[in-house]
């Protein structure tokens, strides 16, 4: 069994939505440890979401994905799903896992999540028409909040807003399909 298929295994048996990885970034897929795949090394844990926005718009970081389930405290737990590829930057962190969460609740709010996010993966493979160094990022999270630039914008502290992840794929994807 490959890793991407213990990855896909293991959203399975939790009853989770397993998301859409690039092809070329799935074949590279690997489990570093339990709840932890990735095509890349990690030396920051993928709980730790500013440093993997902050870090693509400050240095150039080949295209990568992880997949990951990491938290603290009872209630502070949430999944990690990081693409970068091509002009794609989208970090997802959800959450999951917390002993006050409502998990049939909080499981549909992730297929919901995973589904446009798989449709945004699979539009954002056609955004050849950006510009160099041109990116779309989307950040969403439960916890630290979400927001999402078009490329050739940069953020600001304003970007970050009280929306929920589902909300900001949302606006995503109706932007991508608008502008095709």
């Amino acid at each position: 069994m490959t890793d991407v298929e213990r990855a896909r295994k293991l959203f399975q048996e939790t009853g989770l939505a397993f998301p859409k990885i690039p092809e070329e970034l799935a074949a590279r897929l690997k489990e570093q440890r339990e709840w932890l795949f990735s095509t890349r090394e990690i030396d920051m844990s993928p709980y730790n979401l500013e440093h993997y926005v902050h870090e693509v718009d400050e240095s150039h970081v080949e295209d990568y994905a992880i997949l990951s389930h990491s938290g603290h405290g009872v209630n502070s737990y949430a999944l990690q799903y990081y693409v970068v590829h091509g002009a794609l930057r989208m970090f997802l962190h959800p959450g999951w896992g917390g002993v006050y969460m409502d998990d049939k609740a909080v499981k549909a709010n992730i297929r919901n999540c995973f589904s446009l996010a798989d449709q945004i993966v699979s539009a954002a493979q056609g955004l050849g028409r950006f510009g160099a160094g041109e990116h779309l990022t989307v950040v969403g999270s439960d916890f630290y909040g979400s927001y999402w630039l078009p490329p050739g914008k940069t953020r600001r502290e304003k970007d970050v807003g009280h929306k929920d992840p589902l909300e900001v794929l949302t606006e995503v994807f109706h932007w991508l399909t608008s502008s095709e």
